[in-house]
């Protein structure tokens, strides 16, 4: 008799229709059957709970994709001459339609002061560039220009640069000077100080070649 009971809760635990059904017994058990073949696999209990109470967003994408499908027949039609006008812009893809996108080819079409410092480079023609910082004229560079954008960025050659800045004062090292250099700081332009007034000095190098950003440029002026 106890073991006809044990089988009956056991059936009556796998049994959806039954008030003792117990879903995760039904997950793990070999002898639940499903009432269908094709009935939906769920991931998890809360999953189906969730599909049966009307919750899951597979009905409300079912409801949109019936909506859009009404929705085709009710758009506005519009006449030949109100229908979009198809773009003129080139994609791109042939070595003609790369012309002009580069900034040598741009600085031979720049007008105005552009033209002007397109002329100096051309030209070969020094021009002084005055740079600023935060607070004011920081100094000026003299040198030939090699390129340049619409954003004023500059790249010269052959720069000899001014400027001034504060008076570092550091405290001496302690034991004797030491006079080994490196490669490294031979390499570098070297820095002479000319003049010191008060707690500012201004100092002058020469370096080869020069990338100064546009919003360092102050005034450029051509040198004759």
């Amino acid at each position: 008799m106890a073991d006809d009971e044990n089988s009956s809760t056991s059936e009556e635990s796998l049994d959806l229709t039954s008030e003792k059904f117990k879903p995760m017994k039904a997950l793990y058990s070999s002898k639940a059957k499903l009432s269908s073949v094709k009935a939906p696999i769920y991931d998890n209990v809360s999953k189906f709970e969730a599909v049966m109470s009307g919750l899951s967003g597979e009905k409300k994408k079912k409801q949109k994709t019936i909506e859009a499908g009404q929705g085709e027949h009710s758009r506005q039609r519009f006449l030949p001459s109100q229908a979009p006008v198809s773009s003129t812009r080139r994609t791109g893809g042939r070595a003609g339609d790369t012309e002009g996108r580069n900034v040598l080819s741009k600085m031979q079409k720049t007008l105005g002061p552009l033209g002007v410092l397109h002329e100096c480079m051309q030209s070969r023609t020094r021009v002084k560039v005055y740079t600023r910082n935060a607070y004011g004229i920081r100094g000026h560079v003299e040198a030939y220009v090699a390129a340049f954008d619409r954003h004023w960025n500059l790249a010269l050659e052959d720069c000899f640069e001014v400027w001034t800045r504060k008076v570092k004062r550091k405290a001496p090292a302690l034991g004797p000077p030491s006079v080994t250099r490196t490669e490294e700081e031979d390499s570098v332009p070297k820095v002479v100080v000319t003049k010191i007034e008060r707690k500012r000095e201004t100092l002058e190098r020469h370096v080869p070649q020069l990338l100064l950003r546009g919003e360092q440029v102050a005034i450029i002026v051509k040198i004759n």
